[in-house]
């Protein structure tokens, strides 16, 4: 039977042919259906072959992204942790092979030092080496030396276009080495968890655990992997607990961006898997994105790609709105001049007239509310599986009181990235204004969990609060609202509303004073629509027993 069983649509098979022909020069063997025999049934020779390959490279192209064979082969290669995915043509992964690495081969034309083959080869050469010593070369049972070269001796690769990043195996501390499965673990969770971010692109486990128990400087395995950033840590478990430590490092300038320690009781395995992974993800996202930001601001305007315009539109979005937003959109625009189909620039577009529909800086809201509603979907059709797009869709759709819409794309950003904080915190939002407040708790606390430092925190307790105080659940209301204004430094007028409700009205008119605004504005902030007025009412009717006639 073959080292390598290669799944195709018939409309790429030049391309599977150069990568089984690239394959056995390396002296695997591979076996493709052009093979088949011709007095057997070809679905049981499939089976046989599928069955028994070591390694199943899947090549993903629009055609086979609807092929039911293709699908099939590469659902059976997925469950037995044997696939290897490439994308030779511009297209979408079917779920949930989106949100695993895929090497990109577009335009590959057998060059042995193109950075998606040399991950091909990395992850072909593991999975065919776990079921035996290695490949055999055409003329010797010996395995050959020079199809993959030892971690600290490999040909540099590229930098990608877009943040890069490595996650080194975790290493066990433990002195126990029955312990290593759970560093490799929480290892390849990081791995997978940062896969599903859009901006990043991350080495596949398959090729970071090649230096497992390898001592290599980081900026030579930045070189060999071809990225900017390494992510490395530590396991140590003992007397039922663990501490877990993880640094991200600039591999290019040896600066340490990020670092943290965790220590946690060993109770559940895989829940403490899963908040090891949702806490470094959490970190990593944003201490990458500055970085990146940071560094595009020694750039020239004239140099600027159209990603470089989006990183930095993004770091403007992110900074007081007054100040920045213009720039941000100014740069989007830019982008989208630049390159029209980079989702990236459409979703930021997006964000940036949502926010000035509902801050009041829009002279017709309803109107530039549909203008980023537009803008969100168009980035959605570029790149159905960017959870941002869906995220702003989803903002938008709830203030033109389309509840349902917000609800299904909010839960479609989750469901591509469910470490996304804004994803939940809009979650909860949407619920609380569609009449389940009671639902909206857990996801706004999940997205304070997720980011407990956001600059945005305020707000989300704000709306924690609203939650609160619409499940009748009028104490948690005002702690948090109170919260809220701490955070903030300005008033809450749920707070107001709770404190009236628990019939604290001398407390409830202190507070309401603080509510207003110090000067009169022009300026005239939204606020998201109720699908159901009697809770609005509701509202209104706590604050009117406090003294105030008004709720916005």
């Amino acid at each position: 039977m073959a080292d390598v069983f290669v799944s195709y649509a018939r409309s790429t098979a030049r391309q599977a042919n150069a990568v089984a022909d690239g394959l056995r020069a390396q002296g695997y063997s591979v076996w493709i259906d052009a093979e088949l025999p011709s007095h057997r049934a070809f679905r049981q020779v499939i089976e046989e072959q599928l069955t028994a390959a070591p390694a199943v490279i899947v090549i993903w192209s629009p055609d086979a992204a609807v092929s039911d064979w293709v699908c099939s082969e590469a659902s059976r290669a997925r469950g037995d942790d044997k696939l290897v995915q490439v994308r030779v043509e511009r297209t979408h992964l079917p779920m949930p092979f989106d949100q695993i690495q895929c090497a990109d081969l577009g335009g590959w034309t057998g060059e042995s030092d193109h950075q998606g083959w040399r991950m091909v080869l990395a992850s072909v050469a593991e999975l065919v080496g776990r079921g035996r010593d290695g490949p055999k070369s055409k003329s010797s049972a010996e395995p050959i030396s020079d199809a993959l070269p030892d971690p600290g001796a490999r040909p540099a690769l590229a930098l990608p276009d877009k943040p890069s990043i490595a996650v080194l195996p975790f290493k066990n501390l433990s002195g126990d080495p029955g312990q290593e499965y759970f560093a490799d673990a929480v290892t390849e969770d990081i791995v997978t968890a940062l896969s599903r971010w859009r901006w990043f692109f991350v080495i596949d486990r398959h090729s970071s655990f090649t230096y497992k128990d390898h001592n290599v400087a980081l900026a030579q395995i930045s070189r060999e992997l071809g990225v900017h950033y390494i992510l490395e840590g530590s396991v140590r478990t003992a007397r039922g607990r663990a501490r877990i430590t993880a640094q991200l490092v600039d591999a290019l300038t040896g600066s340490m961006l990020w670092a943290d320690k965790l220590d946690r009781e060993l109770s559940d395995i895989l829940a403490l898997q899963d908040e090891i992974t949702e806490q470094v993800v959490s970190a990593i996202e944003p201490a990458m994105l500055q970085s990146v930001a940071a560094r595009l601001g020694r750039k020239g305007p004239v140099d600027f790609t159209a990603l470089d315009c989006c990183y930095r539109g993004m770091r403007r979005l992110n900074s007081k709105w007054v100040d920045s937003a213009e720039d941000a959109f100014a740069l989007f625009q830019e982008a989208i001049s630049r390159e029209p189909e980079l989702a990236l620039g459409h979703i930021g577009v997006a964000r940036i007239l949502y926010g000035r529909a509902i801050l009041g800086f829009a002279s017709d809201p309803i109107e530039t509310l549909r203008a980023a509603l537009e803008a969100a979907r168009t980035g959605i059709h570029l790149d159905p599986q960017d959870a941002y797009g869906y995220f702003a869709a989803a903002g938008a759709s709830l203030y033109l009181a389309d509840h349902a819409s917000a609800l299904d794309e909010v839960r479609r950003a989750i469901s591509l990235n469910p470490n996304f904080a804004y994803a939940h915190y809009r979650l909860g939002q949407v619920l609380t204004f569609s009449g389940a407040p009671t639902e909206a708790v857990a996801p706004i606390e999940r997205s304070i969990r997720l980011s407990p430092y956001d600059p945005q925190m305020g707000t989300m307790l704000e709306t924690l609060a609203l939650a609160h105080y619409h499940s009748g659940n009028y104490e948690e209301a005002a702690r948090h609202a109170r919260a809220s204004s701490r955070v903030s430094g300005a008033g809450s007028r749920v707070l107001v509303a709770s404190l009236a409700r628990l019939g604290r009205i001398e407390e409830a008119a202190r507070a309401s004073g603080s509510s207003l605004p110090p000067t009169p504005s022009p300026r005239r902030p939204l606020a998201p629509p109720y699908s159901d007025p009697s809770h609005l009412q509701h509202l209104r009717e706590g604050y009117r027993l406090a003294g105030r006639n008004t709720v916005n």
